[in-house]
């Protein structure tokens, strides 16, 4: 089985010889001495237990059989070529995929000139973003669904690795014709005792949330959720993120004790991500001073001192 001694070298240097018809041009086209582009055909056909090339004093001549394996050696010359070039616009982030997950308080106010700067930085790569509740981006992370995600923490997990970005104020939400609209400062968790208090994913995990009870109402969603706090239904406690301030209809106050939602990037442990992924972890986490301070967020080592 000499067949298996073939190299690619041995495919380029014949595809070269027989464009141009002669060992010495081949020789300079691939930048090697004339012997050895010689000593590389004599090789293949060895190999291949054929003459490829008649040789003649004046010029270099393919054989029928050679004739008929030209645009072979060809195709595998060039699919080889196109998968290396592919592969290093890869490696050096001119094309790419990503696919990420998000809480959509987060995609909605922080990520978009997130988004805008990465496109201007790398116009080739495409972004697949998918919103979900905190504990649909970890389980797409951990799942391998997306590359990484981007929410609170849902539950601790060994497979993950969650890496603290910033942190927004947990407020309490209601209609501003709501009695506690009225009040101009924080909010005691004590005063929510006897109000109709609606449910979400989010509050269950609070540690003060536990002092009030069950409640009757239980919106995991949370656009249903503010549907119901602008009907009046009751009240609710968000990130500051995700509170609808345009229209005026909700109110946000703030808590005693003070309560904080912590946003990690979230990436499976002992897992390599493409270059496409970390050109966008990497843009993330340049851009993210200018939207914290935008935004009036927490940073970190803020969150941790509370």
């Amino acid at each position: 089985m000499k067949y298996l001694n073939i190299t690619l070298k041995h495919l380029r240097t014949f595809v070269i010889v027989a464009r141009y018809g002669s060992f010495n041009k081949a020789a300079e086209e691939l930048s090697r001495t004339q012997p050895a582009i010689t000593l590389a055909v004599k090789q293949l056909e060895n190999f291949i237990g054929l003459r490829l090339l008649d040789r003649t004093t004046r010029r270099v001549t393919p054989t029928a059989e050679g004739e008929n394996f030209i645009p072979i050696a060809e195709r595998l010359v060039r699919d080889f070529d196109t998968a290396i070039s592919d592969l290093k616009a890869t490696a050096e982030r001119r094309v790419g995929n990503i696919s990420m997950a998000i809480v959509p308080s987060v995609a909605t106010n922080l990520l978009p000139p997130i988004i805008k700067t990465f496109s201007t930085n790398f116009p080739g790569i495409n972004l697949l973003l998918n919103d979900d509740t905190s504990r649909g981006v970890q389980q797409k992370v951990e799942r391998n669904e997306v590359d990484f995600g981007i929410g609170s923490i849902w539950q601790q997990n060994k497979l993950l690795n969650f890496r603290p970005l910033f942190a927004d104020n947990l407020e309490l939400a209601c209609h501003r014709d709501h009695y506690l609209a009225a009040s101009t400062g924080p909010i005691h968790w004590n005063e929510l005792a006897n109000e109709t208090f609606l449910d979400t994913g989010i509050t269950k995990t609070m540690h003060s949330r536990q002092s009030l009870g069950p409640s009757k109402f239980d919106f995991p969603n949370i656009t249903t959720l503010i549907a119901m706090l602008k009907s009046n239904l009751g009240v609710s406690i968000l990130p500051s993120l995700a509170i609808p301030r345009e229209t005026g209809e909700l109110v946000s106050r703030l808590l005693m004790p003070a309560e904080k939602r912590d946003i990690c990037l979230i990436t499976r442990n002992e897992w390599t991500l493409s270059p496409a992924a970390e050109a966008m972890i990497e843009t993330v986490i340049a851009e993210l001073p200018s939207q914290i301070s935008r935004l009036g967020l927490s940073t970190p080592n803020d969150a941790d001192s509370d």
